[in-house]
């Protein structure tokens, strides 16, 4: 029988490198917990292993993020006087990246609250997990197959851009769909540089993970509450989520650079008609 707290450091190892790497956090957490022995009704370990990787992004991003925030409060106060801000240089680009975030967030937001009552009994399927992650795989090869994408930077892209990121992060509900995967495929596919949709996909990560987070608060603390895990359970799978994020997101920085990123692509594949062989067969 393995201890508690080995399965906790799995489980947020498992979380620090797929939640960055393209290859679905949920649906390899539903996988470990089943070839671990191991479940943990519900969502709840889950979101709190997210959180280590929203500290991960704050740690690898945080200059930009601070100059977000910046550009972005700095507007709001010149718009509450009535005023129109007048930015230039890289104010500007952080101004109307802020809006952007924004913008990406609304269709996310709008599927988290309708569909996650929806989707939250697909965590228990690992037939779904093999299905998405067949799709994920397609996702990541196909757009690497468009050849002269990537002229548009922040400055370039549009709301419709955000809006169609957006969507895609929020198809990322279903377990084995990976959220980074399909969020810097959409970014791709509507013409982004790949440096432009890396930001863009980690960036709009933080208010969808703070987000799911304090919609799961409640959830979160009747858990700890009740005994299921313990408070330093929690708080070590957060800690190593987030210590392998920083290590994932420089791995796949490198990678996505280099346009090699097909390559997780069949690793989907790979994993994901072996989940669905080995539940056909050994049910």
């Amino acid at each position: 029988m393995l201890s508690r707290p080995f399965v906790v450091i799995i489980l947020g190892l498992v979380q620090g490198v797929t939640e960055f790497l393209p290859i679905s956090s949920s649906g390899h957490l539903i996988l470990a917990q089943r070839l671990l022995g191991v479940s943990f009704p519900g969502v709840t370990f889950e979101v709190v292993v997210h959180f280590g990787s929203l500290l991960a992004i704050i740690l690898v991003f945080w200059r930009e993020i601070l100059q977000v925030l910046r550009a972005f409060s700095r507007g709001v106060a010149i718009l509450i006087k009535g005023k129109s801000p007048s930015f230039a240089g890289e104010q500007l680009a952080a101004w109307r990246f802020a809006w952007l975030i924004i913008l990406g967030c609304i269709p996310t937001s709008i599927m988290g609250v309708f569909l996650d009552p929806i989707f939250e009994h697909l965590f228990s399927s690992v037939n779904v997990v093999g299905i998405m992650l067949v799709l994920t795989g397609t996702i990541l090869w196909s757009i690497e197959q468009k050849r002269g994408m990537g002229g548009k930077g922040i400055r370039q892209m549009g709301p419709l851009d955000a809006l169609f990121i957006g969507f895609a992060q929020g198809c990322a509900i279903m377990p084995g769909l990976s959220r980074s995967g399909t969020t810097i495929a959409g970014a791709l596919y509507r013409g982004l540089d790949r440096n432009t949709a890396m930001r863009y996909s980690f960036l709009l990560a933080l208010p969808t993970i703070a987000g799911a987070s304090l919609f799961k608060l409640r959830e979160i603390v009747m858990a700890v509450a009740g005994a299921e895990l313990t408070l330093m359970d929690y708080g070590l799978g957060l800690v190593v989520a987030a210590a392998t994020g920083v290590v994932a997101i420089k791995i796949l920085f490198r990678i996505l650079k280099e346009g090699r990123l097909y390559l997780f692509g069949y690793y989907c594949w790979a994993v994901g008609f072996l989940v669905l062989g080995i539940n056909l067969f050994c049910p």
